[in-house]
């Protein structure tokens, strides 16, 4: 008896208690290194490096870096990319680069005191995997896409075109136009069993898809294991504690370089 009373008399306490307001003074330590940004592909383009540095305040603009060397060897030729004038932080390979499937790849960056490295390999891409489109309005009639994940691990990207269906032609671009992504990264990820609900995309019967998916190598897929951990799959039942996404990079930076060989095609509206 006496020791319930004590209990009582002290979550009485507890309860009446003034709280303390107390100001915490966070520091932090802003770090010297530069923010890599780099993918090169089978296609024969201009692939690009961007290079900027990290930004410590919200919605800030992040600081290009300019007057860097940038150099991508593939084991036989090195390949000097040019800084451009027009965009600083972009470094260019000539138009008529490309990336072979099945072999590695070497990004060096020479800046100020800095050298800087990463290795990439580009695997393979699978075939498409299956993607249906069912009914979930009447009227007017709306259709969702569902995708299967893949054999291997990619990236699969789905723009959709519906301007040219009746009764959709007179409105703006943003009213008939969508963009869906589809990760396979062939792993457990509890907070993607449990991410929170994403928005739905709806699009009328006739609409254009236009597809494009692209390899993910095992580095790479970590990458974007840790983007999407921060992202995507943010606001679930098992958030991870805030960091930055793993790098492939040796040296002063964070980011990523990695190679995907890309895969497109397109299905008509009917």
């Amino acid at each position: 008896m006496k020791r319930n009373l004590i209990l009582i008399c002290v979550a009485c306490l507890l309860m009446f208690s003034c709280d303390e307001q107390v100001n915490w003074e966070l520091r932090y330590q802003e770090e010297d290194l530069l923010v890599v940004e780099g993918k090169i592909t089978n296609e024969v383009k201009q692939h690009e490096v961007k290079l900027t540095r990290p930004f410590y305040e919200m919605n800030a603009t992040p600081e290009a870096v300019m007057g860097a060397q940038v150099e991508i060897f593939d084991g036989a030729v090195l390949h000097a990319l040019s800084e451009n004038p027009e965009r600083p932080g972009i470094y260019s390979t000539d138009s008529l680069f490309s990336a072979v499937p099945n072999q590695y790849y070497q990004l060096r960056i020479l800046h100020e005191e800095k050298h800087i490295s990463a290795v990439t390999f580009m695997r393979e891409v699978s075939p498409f995997q299956d993607m249906n489109a069912y009914p979930v309005q009447s009227d007017p009639p709306l259709l969702e896409a569902y995708i299967s994940d893949s054999e291997e691990p990619s990236i699969v990207r789905l723009e959709l075109d519906w301007s040219q269906v009746a009764g959709y032609k007179d409105l703006p671009d943003s009213s008939t136009h969508a963009v869906i992504y589809h990760y396979t990264l062939n792993g457990v990820d509890v907070n993607k069993m449990f991410k929170p609900p994403q928005e739905h995309v709806r699009f009328p019967p006739g609409t254009t898809v236009y597809r494009e998916k692209e390899s993910v190598n095992p580095w790479y897929a970590e990458f974007l294991r840790g983007v999407l951990s921060e992202t995507d799959w943010r606001g679930g039942m098992f958030d991870v504690l805030p960091g930055n996404a793993r790098t492939n990079m040796e040296g002063e930076a964070i980011g990523y370089f990695t190679a995907a060989e890309i895969l497109r095609d397109t299905i008509p509206g009917e």
